[in-house]
Order: structure tokens, then C-alpha cells, then sequence
């Protein structure tokens, strides 16, 4: 099995595996000259946990080998291709029928798709059409369909909801008026404009500043830098720069930029965490559950990047705190509560998030849950379930949330796997997918990507 540096959950001194190997290794010398107390509670002790630790690294390396899907492989042919073609077609069964310049979707899809094919087949082989590798087969209908889909998203009427949203109740604070919600509400704002802020009163100023500056200079400026933030983050994530490109397509992500949401920001905070940590800290003031991944810096015991973080977390709220008022703070808390007391009336506010199904302390149990069996990993592992483990604790999610699960996909060693669960998860209602394989690829045994993988040449995300 191949292991990178940071993988210590599964090899290495000091890990499950090392742990393991380590016990089943022991001299056997030593318990048979060590008393009769060895041959009591303690040997049954050792049996046992050398027995889980066995069960365990075997189902850790049965899960890598089912994900691996080389047992679709039959007398030479690869059956997941077709398969994975079927599945993101049935996921995308909700747009087929949605016009695009006067004909369908499904129209566009298959034209473009086999355009883009049958070019790429004579690149290969300029003086005549040679065989593609099958993995290209699903990679350009799965990057064609979220194309498609950013064009009916940008074909829209209404853009940037959330930056009219963040402009217009900063507007309002910085005009004596309240930028939080002051009691429930029972149905979704009407518009923008008359919608809450909700972040914390740091970033009050920051957004009251824009929404004084010209709308077209400030609205073209944040989508840039929301585009940006996004690339960056799969730069970082190790993706070349033409997979990091085509992410930036992908419809999870490009909902939050056109919405104008700060998740990218998030994003690329949370793809930074092994060149700079303390932003792990920042990030929970701008979204409090993706400051979760933050208690990597703890797993880990990078003391010093945790210290920075809080130190200009508490100076960021310092600086800002004779700007915003003291009282402000408790008015934020306020109404975060009111949000929540909202949605029992108006059930849309919840998004796509469990909160909206579950009992409020089975939901926090889980999420808990969730926090801790993250904790039992380390390195990229650790980091990547700590991101899917913030997807769970959002109380209110949206699509771009669920990108905080795509480290954990890019861990599969199958691209075939990678790609077809990007075709299968990026759009609505399949967004949960990632969540949940991308848990099955954390709990796997760590392998390398194959060449077929965004990240082949590589030993995973976060390189």
C-alpha cells in the first residue's frame, strides 16, 4: 500500500496499523516469562485488541479494494464507465428537459458531448480517430453537463443574492438601522433587500464599505474574487491547473459564486490549512461550522498555528469591536436564535441540511458523533472528514456547502470512482452522495490515485 506523510491513521509508527503490527509482532518470549498476571486479564486484553486491530485494518483494506471498482472489470472490459454514464444521466434527469437557447438540455448534452469526444480522439491521433481511454468517456459528458448547467444557472433573472443580501443589511446598520434579525419570521424574505445578515459584527464594516461603492464595480469585483478563491483552493488540493479550472464549474461551487456567497473564501481557508493553518481559525468568523476543521490544528498539534489563529482572531475583533459596539455581538446571537426559531415556520430556510428532518439533539448527537470519529484519523484524512463532518453540522445548508466534501472524494484511488461521484453529486437532490462515499473513501486504506485520478502523480490531496 502506498502512504503518504501525513496518512498516519493507517501506516507508520504510532498508528492503527503501526499499532497493529506492532502487537502482532510482539516477542511472544515476553508473556510467557512475565508471571502469571500475563496469563490473566492482560493476555485477554492484548487478544482482544489485537484481534479488533486486525478486523479493522481488514475492512479498512476490503473498503479500498471495493473502491478501487477493478472488480468491474470483466474479460477485459470496464463495466463502471457505462454504469457510471447511467447514473449521471439519472442524476441529471431533473434538467434534461430545461431549454437552452430553444432546445433541450439532453439535446445539448449529447451534441456536445460527442463533439468534444470525437476531437479529443483525433488530438490523440491527428491522422485518424484513435480509441480514447474509457475513463474519458465519462469525464467529458460529467464536465459537459455541469457546463450546461452553469448556463441555465446564468441565464437566470436574479444574480448574487447573497451579496445583495450581505450589502443591503450592512447598508442598513451603517444608516442606524439593524442588520440582524430581531424576531421570527414565517415565510422567506420577499427580497434581498429586506433579508438579514448573518455573520458576525466583524464583518459588518467590511461589507458596509461595498455597499457604499458603485453595485456593477462592486458585484463584478466580488465574483472574480469569489472565481479566484475557488481555483485556489483545488490548486491547492494539488489539482493541475486545467482540473482546478473545470472545478470551478462544478455546479456546488459555481452556485456559490453566482449566488455570491463567501464559501469560496471558506473554501480556499480550509484548502490553505498545511501552509496556514490559523486560517482554519479565521474561517469559523466567517461560517461557524467551517471553523470545525480548526481542531486539526489540536489532532495535530500544531501548537503554534492554533495560537496565531486565536491571537488575530481576537485582534481582528478588537480593531473592529469600537466600530461595531460591544452590544452588537449580543444582537448577532440574538438573532442567529430568531433564525432558527424561523425555520420551523418556513422549513426552506433549513436548505439541504439533516436539521430539518432530525430532533434537535439527535442531530447535534450525530454531528458530535461525526466530530469524533473524525478524530480518530490523522493527517489529510483527519482533515478531509473534519470538512465532511462541517457539511453535517451546518443547521442551514446550501449547495455550495457540500464542496467542503470533495477532499474526502479525491481521496478514492479509482479517478473512474472520483469522477463518476462528481457526475453523480453535482446536482440536486445527489449532493448527499459525496457525503457519504466521501466518508467511505476517508475510511479506506490509503492508496495512491491511479493515473485515470485528478490528482494521479500524486499521494492525495493536500500534496
Amino acid at each position: 500500500m502506498n502512504c503518504g506523510p501525513r496518512d498516519v491513521a493507517v501506516c507508520g509508527r504510532g498508528t492503527l496499523a503501526g499499532r497493529g503490527a506492532a502487537v502482532a509482532t510482539r516477542p511472544k518470549a515476553r508473556a510467557a516469562n512475565s508471571g502469571p498476571a500475563a496469563g490473566g486479564h492482560g493476555s485477554t486484553i492484548r487478544r482482544v485488541i489485537d484481534t479488533t486491530l486486525s478486523r479493522v485494518i481488514s475492512l479498512r483494506r476490503f473498503l479500498a479494494d471495493v473502491a478501487a471498482l477493478r472488480w468491474t472489470r470483466v474479460r477485459g472490459v470496464d463495466l463502471a464507465v457505462p454504469a457510471g454514464l447511467a447514473i449521471v444521466a439519472i442524476a441529471l434527469i431533473d434538467q434534461l428537459g430545461r431549454p437552452i437557447a430553444g432546445m433541450p438540455f439532453w439535446v445539448w448534452w449529447l451534441a456536445c458531448s460527442a463533439v468534444v469526444l470525437a476531437v479529443s480522439a483525433g488530438l490523440v491521433r491527428p491522422d485518424r480517430v484513435a480509441p480514447l481511454r474509457p475513463v474519458t468517456l465519462l469525464v467529458v459528458p460529467v464536465v459537459v453537463s455541469w457546463l450546461l448547467f452553469d448556463v441555465l444557472l446564468w441565464q437566470q433573472d436574479r444574480h448574487l443574492y447573497d451579496l445583495n443580501v450581505y450589502l443591503s443589511s450592512c447598508g442598513r446598520w451603517l444608516d442606524g438601522g439593524q442588520p440582524y434579525m430581531t424576531t421570527p419570521i414565517v415565510v422567506w424574505p420577499e427580497n434581498a433587500a429586506s433579508d438579514y445578515f448573518l455573520y458576525p459584527p466583524p464583518l459588518l464594516p467590511v461589507f458596509g464599505l461595498l455597499s457604499r461603492l458603485p453595485h456593477p464595480a462592486v458585484a463584478v469585483g466580488w465574483t472574480a474574487l469569489l472565481a479566484v478563491c475557488a481555483f485556489a483552493a483545488f490548486r491547492l488540493l494539488g489539482l493541475r491547473p486545467i482540473n482546478s479550472l473545470l472545478m470551478v464549474a462544478f455546479p456546488p461551487v459555481m452556485i456559490g459564486i453566482e449566488s455570491g456567497n463567501i464559501a469560496s473564501l471558506t473554501l480556499l481557508l480550509f484548502a490553505l490549512a498545511r501552509r496556514a493553518g490559523p486560517g482554519l481559525v479565521l474561517s469559523g468568523l466567517l461560517k461557524v461550522q467551517t471553523g470545525l476543521p480548526a481542531l486539526w490544528l489540536v489532532r495535530e498539534k500544531r501548537w503554534r498555528s492554533l495560537v496565531v489563529g486565536i491571537v488575530a482572531l481576537a485582534a481582528i475583533v478588537l480593531v473592529t469591536l469600537p466600530m461595531t459596539g460591544a452590544d452588537s455581538w449580543s444582537e448577532w446571537w440574538a438573532g442567529l436564535g430568531y433564525r432558527a426559531d424561523s425555520q420551523a415556520a418556513a422549513v426552506a430556510l433549513y436548505g439541504s441540511s439533516y436539521a430539518r428532518y432530525l430532533p434537535s439533539l439527535v442531530y447535534v448527537a450525530i454531528a458530535a458523533a461525526l466530530v469524533a470519529v473524525a478524530l480518530a484519523f490523522r493527517g489529510r484524512r483527519l482533515l478531509a472528514a473534519l470538512g465532511l463532518a462541517s457539511v453535517f453540522a451546518s443547521p442551514a445548508l446550501w449547495p455550495h456547502g457540500f464542496a467542503f466534501a470533495l477532499p474526502a472524494v479525491l481521496l478514492f484511488e479509482s479517478g473512474t470512482a472520483v469522477w463518476l461521484l462528481l457526475g453523480a453529486g453535482s446536482m440536486n437532490p445527489s449532493w448527499w452522495l459525496l457525503f457519504y462515499f466521501g466518508w467511505l473513501a476517508v475510511a479506506a486504506e490509503p492508496r495512491s490515485p491511479d493515473r485515470d485520478h485528478p490528482l494521479a502523480g500524486s499521494e492525495g490531496p493536500w500534496p
